[in-house]
């Protein structure tokens, strides 16, 4: 297939040939690759990365799932720590668990690279997308301080608190699933049939 060329914006244009996305300007002899290609640079993925969850959050998809969430299911108008505060006394955050959105973006990247398919920030944010809209992806939802308590680790969260299958997400991208995020897993697995209770350091 011969390369496909189209103006993006003033002097860039797009080069494709059907698999990947080159950038080049009508001004200069180089060219970009648009796809994402320094995969044994670890500065390098974990800015990508930061990059790929702002463009998540701030997206318009992002904003419309969580919307959709709070219209369609009580139980996550509630802080799933403390119950009694809800939607309609404070803003509720949703916390992704027990896989981070950091977390999971990386998992797909990793897969990707293992399954040779090529992808940029916003191909990777869609994918990311299609996966919270499938229900793939676990979510709880918490206030801004018992959010910020989870992360700290100062919260344990059941695994029978969690909206979403993960379970589906994790078989699926199975390929980028490390040693240290599978043992995380079995860690919050294990408290959960032990029964831990999430307020386990006393806070509350």
């Amino acid at each position: 297939m011969a390369d496909v060329v189209n103006n993006a914006i003033g002097n860039i244009d797009t080069i494709t040939d059907g698999s990947s996305i080159a950038l080049k300007s009508q001004s200069s002899p180089f060219v970009a690759d648009f796809n994402f290609t320094d995969i044994y640079d670890e500065k390098l993925i974990k800015q990508f990365t930061k990059s790929t969850e702002r463009l998540i959050r701030s997206s318009r998809e992002y904003n419309a799932y969580i919307e959709l969430l709070r219209t369609n299911i009580t139980a996550l108008n509630k802080d799933n720590i403390l119950s009694n505060i809800t939607t309609a006394d404070v803003g509720l955050e949703f916390h992704h668990y027990p896989l981070s959105l950091y977390d999971i973006i990386q998992v797909m990247m990793l897969h990707n690279i293992t399954n040779n398919i090529s992808f940029t920030s916003f191909s990777l944010a869609k994918q990311v997308m299609e996966e919270h809209f499938k229900h793939h992806i676990g979510l709880v939802p918490l206030t801004k301080t018992t959010h910020e308590l989870a992360h700290s680790g100062n919260l344990f969260i059941s695994k029978n608190q969690i909206f979403g299958d993960y379970t589906a997400f994790i078989n699926d991208y199975k390929d980028g699933m490390t040693v240290d995020l599978k043992t995380k897993i079995t860690n919050m697995e294990n408290m959960s049939s032990k029964n831990v209770p999430s307020d386990f350091k006393g806070l509350f």
